[in-house]
C-alpha cells in the first residue's frame, strides 16, 4: 500500500493520541491531528488526505456533520468515517446519508478495532479504484508493432511511466494512436491505480474549456447551479491527457502555464488555490514550434509541455507493422462475433502494403472493420481485394494519396496534409450518402462535432480547398 495521509479530527486529545499510536504501528500511514474546528480548517486542503476520521460532536453539538458536508463539497475523493461517544442511531444514519463511509461508536469498539476497520476501508477503496480502472481499459489499448521506431516508443513509455512526474508531449499525425500512448504511460506507471482522464480540446466549445479543465463554484456564471470539480481535480494522483493542445486559446494558455509553475488550480468563481498531484500528458498533430513563431502559442508553455517528447511515426513509415496490425484488428472482431472472416487474401494484404494510409492506424482499423462486417453478411472467411472496394481511394483523380508529392519551392506540407484529410472526409461522406452521423464514426473522429470543427479549422487556413471536395462543399460550405 502507498503511504496514506490520514486526518483525525476530535477534541478528545487522549483518544486521538491513542489512535495515532495504533495507526503508526503500520508503516503506510502518515497522521495529522486537529483538536478543534479551527485546527481542522487550518489543516484541511482538497486532495491532501486519503482518509479522515471525524468526531460528530464538538462544543457546539453536531458540528462534525457540517464539517462532513464541507469536506464532501471540496474533495470528491476522500473517504470519511465518523466517530462518536454517544450511541445515536439517528445521527449515524444521517452521517451515512451525508456521505460518511461508516460510523464508529467509541464506547462500543476498541482503538485497535477502529484502526483495523479503517485499514480495511482504505484497502477496499484502493481495490475499487483498481477495478474501476480495469473495467475502463480495452484490448485496443495495446500498442501493436515490431518496427524499430515502435520498439523505441515502448521503451520511452516505460521510462516516463515509471517516473510518473515528467510532463509528456506526444506528437504525430492524426490517427497514429497518440491517446494509446498516453493510456500506456498510465497503465504501466506508478499512477496506474488512480484515474486516467482524457479530453480533446476540439470536443469542447471555446467558452467551456476553462470550466471543464479547472471546474467552477456554484454561481460562477449563469447556469452554474452547483460546484463542479474540473478535469484536473478528477485526475487527482492520476494522469490528465489533453489532446489537440495546439487548439488551446492564448488566454487559457496563460492559466495552464500557471498550473505548471504552482501545481495549483483555482475553480472559476473561487478564491482558493487547490493543490493538485497530476501527471500531465498532452498531444498534438500540429507543429507547436511553428505556432510559437507565428505568435499563436506561448513559447514558455511550449517548453513546459515538451519536457519529454514522444513522436509517433505515421503508418507509411513502418509498413512492416501493417500485417501485424491488420491481423490483430481482425482477430478482435472475430473473437467478438462481429465477423466470420479470419484472414486476408494475398492481394488484399498487398493492397494494404501499397497504400499510403494518410489516416494512419485509425484508417486501417476502420477499413478492416468495414470490410470484415461485409464478410459476415456473406459468411466469408477471407477478406479479399473485392471486399475493399470503395474503402481505399484508387481512382486516377486521387492517386496523389499513393505517391510522393512533387516538392517545389512553393511546396507546403501542411497544405498537402490538409488535402489528404479533407479527401478522406469527402470520401466518407460519399460512402455514407452524406450522413455525417455515420461518416465521423467511419473515420474514427471522437464525435460529429469534432469532425466539423476539424473541417472548419482546415478551411480557415486553406479556404481554397472548399471547391475541391463536392460533399464537403455541399454539407459544410455555408
Amino acid at each position: 500500500m502507498d503511504e496514506m495521509n490520514i486526518l483525525i479530527v476530535d477534541d478528545d486529545k487522549s483518544f486521538v493520541e491513542k489512535l495515532e499510536r495504533e495507526f503508526l504501528l503500520e508503516d503506510s500511514f502518515k497522521i495529522d491531528k486537529a483538536y478543534s474546528i479551527e485546527e481542522f480548517y487550518d489543516k484541511f486542503e482538497p486532495y491532501k488526505y486519503d482518509y479522515i476520521l471525524l468526531d460528530i460532536k464538538f462544543p457546539h453539538n453536531k458540528e462534525g456533520l457540517e464539517l462532513l458536508e464541507y469536506i464532501k463539497e471540496n474533495d470528491s475523493y476522500v473517504t470519511v468515517s465518523m466517530l462518536s461517544g454517544y450511541s445515536d442511531i439517528a445521527t449515524a444514519v444521517e452521517a451515512i446519508g451525508k456521505g460518511a463511509e461508516t460510523f464508529f461508536d467509541k464506547n462500543a469498539v476498541s482503538i485497535k478495532e477502529i484502526v483495523l476497520s479503517s485499514k480495511s476501508i482504505i484497502q477496499k477503496k484502493i481495490l475499487d479504484k483498481k477495478i474501476e480502472i480495469l473495467a475502463k481499459e480495452k484490448e485496443e489499448d495495446e500498442i501493436i508493432g515490431e518496427d524499430s521506431k515502435i520498439l523505441e516508443i515502448k521503451r520511452l513509455i516505460e521510462l516516463v511511466a515509471q517516473d510518473g512526474e515528467a510532463t509528456v508531449l506526444i506528437t504525430g499525425e492524426t490517427g497514429t494512436g497518440k491517446e494509446l500512448v498516453a493510456r500506456a504511460i498510465h497503465k504501466r506507471g506508478k499512477r496506474k491505480d488512480y484515474p486516467f482522464i482524457a479530453v480533446a480540446l476540439t470536443d469542447l466549445n471555446r467558452d467551456s474549456i476553462t470550466a471543464e479543465l479547472f471546474g467552477y463554484e456554484k454561481g460562477a456564471f449563469t447556469g452554474a447551479d452547483r460546484r463542479y470539480h474540473g478535469l484536473f481535480e478528477q485526475a487527482h494522483k492520476g494522469v490528465l491527457f489533453i489532446d489537440e493542445i495546439g487548439e488551446l486559446p492564448m488566454d487559457i494558455q496563460t492559466k495552464l502555464l500557471r498550473v505548471f509553475e504552482t501545481r495549483t488550480i483555482r475553480r472559476m468563481g473561487g478564491n482558493q488555490d487547490i493543490k493538485i498531484d497530476v501527471q500531465i500528458i498532452t498531444a498534438t498533430n500540429r507543429d507547436l514550434y511553428r505556432l510559437v513563431k507565428e505568435g499563436k502559442f506561448r513559447e514558455d508553455l511550449y517548453y513546459r509541455l515538451r519536457v519529454f517528447e514522444i513522436n509517433i511515426p505515421p503508418l507509411r513509415e513502418r509498413k512492416s507493422d501493417i500485417p501485424f496490425l491488420a491481423k490483430y484488428f481482425l482477430k478482435q472482431l472475430f473473437s467478438k462475433g462481429r465477423t466470420t472472416a479470419k484472414d486476408f487474401s494475398r492481394k488484399a494484404m498487398n493492397l494494404f502494403l501499397e497504400y499510403n494510409w494518410p489516416g494512419n492506424v485509425r484508417e486501417l482499423k476502420a477499413v478492416i472493420e468495414s470490410s470484415a462486417l461485409r464478410c459476415k453478411l456473406y459468411r466469408k472467411e477471407i477478406i479479399t481485394e473485392e471486399d475493399l472496394k470503395g474503402l481505399l481511394l484508387k481512382n486516377k483523380r486521387e492517386t496523389q494519396i499513393f505517391t510522393k508529392p512533387v516538392i517545389t519551392d512553393n511546396f507546403n506540407i501542411y497544405y498537402e496534409i490538409a488535402k489528404y484529410e479533407l479527401n478522406f472526409i469527402n470520401e466518407a461522406l460519399k460512402e455514407t450518402n452524406g450522413k455525417k452521423t455515420l461518416a465521423w464514426k467511419l473515420l474514427g473522429y471522437k464525435s460529429r462535432y469534432a469532425m466539423l470543427r476539424r473541417i472548419k479549422r482546415i478551411l480557415g487556413e486553406f479556404p481554397d480547398l472548399i471547391d475541391k471536395y463536392s460533399y464537403i462543399r455541399k454539407l459544410y460550405g455555408e
